[in-house]
């Protein structure tokens, strides 16, 4: 996907004038917390992120029929951008969710490196941003490390002096898709393709009391960040 894609809809958005140019905030949960970042990164225009179990950095692409293609999720000016791999655990993943029904947990695949060499050429430039950046993740991810993930984007910023009040709020018990559960769907788990079970991770309860507390949080950052 080019990250273009957000600079026509800010161009869009600028002309309207029922819209501040100047409080234009971005939101993206999972990969779209990964494109939030990096569409921060590339234009100024946006002074806010909510950034919710997102990636700092680039992961390698997923095509519309799910195999995965060896190449970036992102393009600039036509050119992919550095991204990392997927773990050879991914396929191993799918393997024994087919083989044994049971649900399927993509973590695995998506491996971060110990000393984080592997992740950093694929580092978006999130010293750019022109706004605070609000980091939410959850503890048991079960689609990929979305703690470490955000604990690394923050540890960016700061070793950068990024001159705004970051923050980053994580919920232990908590699964991925968290800041959407409700009692009725508290998302600990979701329909797949091919008749699997997604994994999502958390407890019904901890995803709820996260939701509510990180909705409070998103309410708070946005009234502060673009008073």
């Amino acid at each position: 996907m080019p990250v273009e894609t957000i600079g026509t809809a800010l161009a869009d958005i600028e002309k309207r004038t029922d819209v501040d140019p100047r409080r234009i905030a971005i939101f993206g949960i999972s990969k779209g917390g990964e494109l939030a970042l990096l569409a921060a990164s590339t234009y100024p225009a946006i002074h806010a992120v909510i950034a919710d179990v997102p990636s700092p950095f680039a992961w390698q692409g997923i095509s519309a029929n799910g195999a995965p293609p060896a190449t970036s999720s992102w393009t600039r000016g036509g050119t992919p951008l550095p991204y990392v791999p997927f773990g050879p655990a991914m396929g191993a993943a799918f393997a024994t969710a087919f083989g044994t029904h049971a649900p399927l947990v993509l973590r695995p695949g998506y491996a971060l490196s110990a000393d984080g060499s592997v992740e950093r050429p694929a580092f978006f430039a999130l010293e750019k941003i022109d706004g605070p950046v609000l980091f939410l993740s959850a503890g048991d991810d079960r689609i990929w490390d979305s703690s470490a993930q955000a604990k690394m984007g923050l540890a960016y910023l700061k070793s950068a002096h990024h001159p705004f009040a970051d923050e980053w709020h994580d919920y232990p018990a908590a699964g991925h898709l968290f800041l959407f559960a409700t009692p009725a769907r508290p998302f600990v788990d979701a329909p797949f393709a091919a008749g699997l079970t997604l994994a999502l991770g958390g407890t019904p309860d901890a995803n709820v009391a996260a939701a509510i507390d990180a909705n409070a949080r998103i309410a708070t950052f946005l009234k502060q960040s673009l008073h």
